[in-house]
């Protein structure tokens, strides 16, 4: 029996309308011609199939494909990844000392907590096996493609579909297309070397920290580290036991803090093991557990006071860091002056660093205090010409940060998205990009380690949370609003969504308003400006954390553009009927049982 039949004989003989239709055949208005216009024979609120594509299998990705599976209908799920195995940033990131400076029972997700977390800040290694472990639970890597590189992403107005053409392992080129593109390629995976002249004639061992080669050996050797940002600042203190003579290029200052959540972290923000106990009683006890993880996620979300310029927060926090910094280089005056900053404390995002400021002066470092302009065969020469003959150079120096993802992407009217985000990122709540309808910008595969460089950390869209804690409950948020968008696109046979560009101007105007009484647009040269020292902050969010939750809760549909499916935008209203009438077990009142109802 078909939907329209059951509805039939539910409502007994069929009354005789022969009297109707002479009525309707006589009146002059519904003999119109109305075009091609159609009646949908559906009820009310049917959702159209469409399908999703997803760019990266990392937290993004997962996240995605867990929730699709639960809370959306009529749909299909595809993720591509370019790497042999989910997992993103921390797939990818493996050099000695790479850890989270997230607490490892605030970075996970809410539906898939774990109390068996070994240490309160975890490695990457730990973190990877977390995210592999609940793919696997969750039979979630039957979305992905593996070694799938997205080459292009072109929108086509007339079908209102995402064309790709992606790179399959054999190297063939399979194309694919999607109502709704999800941009989670993250940022911490396209790594690069200096511009420095002369790289190619060093005759030794050359790595970048994102491309750690575990199989050399440091023992015994004279090792160059250029960078001071978030990588070099683990891998520094982690190496120095081992090699002969280790010479950290450190050419900027930056704040060495103790690591998010400190309040429960071990003796001054430090890192600590789980006892057997600890991880038992979390097991043992669901309650205790819970109450443990909204704790430390609690706490997570009391720093934005310390964000805002001239609050006694920012004041005593700036003291109590400046003289833990000057304890931790013992009293040197010279690395003190010359790394401690003048700028705003999280200015640039903070960057905890357990060991580090101590290995600094340890008797086998010899820190140069300026930057490497020349690469020789023998080593590196600094910006006094001095040139300083090592056995290794390990770079870590960063990678590419642009808002816009690896692929070519081109939205309405051939605009490219790497050329829009070229000078001054603009985008709307840092999920939706004006002129590229359906493009939704979702956050990075995954929290990566606390940055890479003083420009390299992680990002979302221009505009997001990108300095506000973990992102893992974050992205989960944002996940949210997209389902809302989703959901109203297959109800209401829309086509696409395209923020209006004057409501992209307006949320800059007021961000950047806003950011003036705020660390961030302090005088530092950040990524967090596009690279400058001064000028519009582009990649932060300007407020809190939970800010921007409630920011998120409901989407703003006036403020986007809506192209239908049809030429009459009613479409959707169908056949007359509604949902419940067509099921089986519909409840013929349930308006009875609405909420406004009881009141």
């Amino acid at each position: 029996m078909t939907k329209l039949e059951y509805v039939s004989s539910s409502l007994g003989p069929s009354p005789d309308l022969g009297d109707l239709d002479d009525t309707l055949h006589e009146n002059e208005w519904y003999r119109q011609d109305f075009g091609d216009f159609t009646i949908s024979e559906a009820p009310i609120y049917d959702k159209r199939p469409i399908r999703v594509i997803c760019v990266g299998a990392g937290a993004t990705g997962l996240q995605l494909a867990y929730k699709a599976e639960r809370l959306l209908e009529n749909i299909t799920i595809q993720i591509y990844d370019k790497n042999k195995d989910i997992g993103g940033t921390w797939l990818e990131n493996r050099y000695p000392g790479c850890t989270c400076d997230i607490p490892s029972h605030s970075y996970q997700f809410t539906w898939a907590k774990n109390p068996c977390w070994s240490h309160f800040y975890s490695g990457s290694a730990e973190i990877w096996q977390y995210f592999k472990d609940v793919a696997t639970k969750y039979n979630l890597e039957r979305y992905v493609k593996l070694e799938h590189q997205v080459l292009t992403a072109k929108w086509t107005e007339e079908q209102g579909v995402w064309e790709l053409t992606i790179k399959s392992p054999t190297g063939a080129i399979i194309e694919d297309k999607c109502e709704i593109l999800v941009n989670g390629t993250g940022v911490l995976n396209n790594w690069k070397y200096p511009s420095i002249p002369g790289l190619s004639s060093f005759k030794g061992k050359l790595m970048h920290s994102s491309n750690w080669d575990s199989d050399y050996d440091l023992t015994g050797k004279t090792v160059a580290v250029l960078g001071g940002g978030s990588s070099a600042i683990q891998v520094i203190p982690n190496i120095q036991p081992v090699v002969k003579k280790l010479i950290p290029f450190l050419r900027s200052p930056v704040w060495v803090t103790t690591g998010f959540g400190a309040r429960y972290a071990g003796p001054g923000g430090s890192n600590y093991e789980y006892s057997a106990e600890q991880i038992q009683s979390f097991k043992d006890d669901p309650k205790l557990y819970d109450k443990y993880c909204r704790s430390v996620e609690g706490e997570l979300n009391k720093r934005f006071t310390l964000n805002h310029l001239h609050s006694m927060d920012q004041k005593r926090s700036r003291e109590f860091v400046e003289n833990m910094m000057k304890e931790q280089l013992g009293h040197n005056e010279k690395l003190s002056g010359h790394l401690i900053p003048e700028f705003a404390l999280g200015c640039r995002r903070m960057t905890p660093g357990s060991g580090y400021l101590q290995s600094l002066i340890k008797g086998n470092v010899d820190v140069v205090t300026s930057g490497a302009v020349k690469f020789t065969e023998n080593g590196v020469v600094d910006e006094a010409g001095n040139e300083h003959t090592v056995d290794v150079i390990i770079c870590s120096t960063g990678f590419d940060t642009s808002f816009a993802p690896p692929y070519e992407c081109i939205g309405r009217n051939g605009r490219n998205l790497r050329e829009k985000f070229a000078d001054f990122p603009r985008g709307y709540f840092s999920t939706t990009v004006d002129e590229f309808p359906n493009l939704f910008r979702k956050f990075p595969r995954t929290l990566p380690p606390p940055g890479v460089n003083k420009y390299a950390t992680v990002f979302i869209g221009p505009n997001g949370p990108a300095s506000h804690s973990s992102l893992l409950p974050i992205l989960e948020w944002h996940t949210r609003y997209l389902f809302k968008m989703i959901n109203k696109l297959q109800r209401e046979n829309i086509k696409c969504f395209d923020p209006k560009p004057e409501c992209v101007e307006e949320f800059a105007q007021y961000t950047h308003t806003m950011m003036k009484r705020l660390v961030w647009s302090s005088a530092c040269r950040s990524w967090f400006k596009n690279g400058k020292a001064h000028g519009p902050v582009t990649a932060i969010w300007p407020g809190s954390r939970l800010h921007y939750f409630e920011s998120l809760d409901e989407p703003r549909f006036e403020d986007y553009f809506i192209t239908y499916r049809s030429k009459n935008r009613y479409q959707y209203l169908g056949n007359g009927y509604t949902q419940e009438e067509i099921k089986s077990d519909g409840n013929p009142v349930w308006y009875f049982d609405d909420p406004f109802c009881k009141v």
